[in-house]
């Protein structure tokens, strides 16, 4: 439920999300509001204005007129996004540092399993979602057991259980 909450809101996220949009994108008029304020020279008047523009911010803020977000924020949902095919987004492209680098796998555990019969399974992981092997897993699955999730060739993704073989799966929600 959650992650069906964050898909639908992310199309609201990218239209008040303007302050961390790519450089050429406008930052929202509260922002820029608020950072005319240090232009003024007048101490009093520059207080005054600072006053003003960052309760209009956080009005913005509370309407979800504007979103801000921080790297933790930015991290947290791209591990949680992680096995969903979405288009590129401004703020979740990172930089060229290493810190930064794309999400290309993520250890974790299984936080429950379900047996879908032939050797497949589905199961969901504590980050949320949900995924389910494409192809008969070689080991059985338990909740709380050390899996490895890696974005395979050509967009798919690997299931390692252990120091198991690489399986096929999907995510599914």
């Amino acid at each position: 439920m959650t992650m069906r909450f964050a898909l639908m809101a992310l199309p609201a996220m990218l239209l008040f999300a303007s302050p961390i949009l790519a450089d050429d994108e406008a930052p929202p008029k509260t922002y820029v509001d608020l950072l005319a304020c240090r232009a003024i020279e007048d101490g009093a008047a520059r207080l005054a204005c600072f006053d003003k523009s960052s309760s209009d911010l956080e009005k913005a803020r509370e309407a979800k007129e504007v979103v801000l977000l921080d790297r933790a924020d930015v991290r947290k949902t791209r591990r949680s996004l992680f096995g969903f095919s979405l288009p590129d987004l401004p703020f979740f492209d990172g930089d060229d540092s290493a810190e930064e680098e794309e999400l290309k796998e993520i250890h974790t555990t299984f936080a429950t399993v379900r047996d879908l019969g032939l050797g497949k399974w589905q199961f969901t992981i504590p980050d949320g979602g949900t995924w389910q092997s494409t192809e008969a897993l070689t080991l059985i699955p338990r909740e709380g057991q050390a899996i490895t999730i890696k974005k395979g060739i050509a967009g798919g993704y690997m299931l390692k259980i252990g120091n198991g073989p690489l399986r096929r799966v999907k995510r599914v929600n």
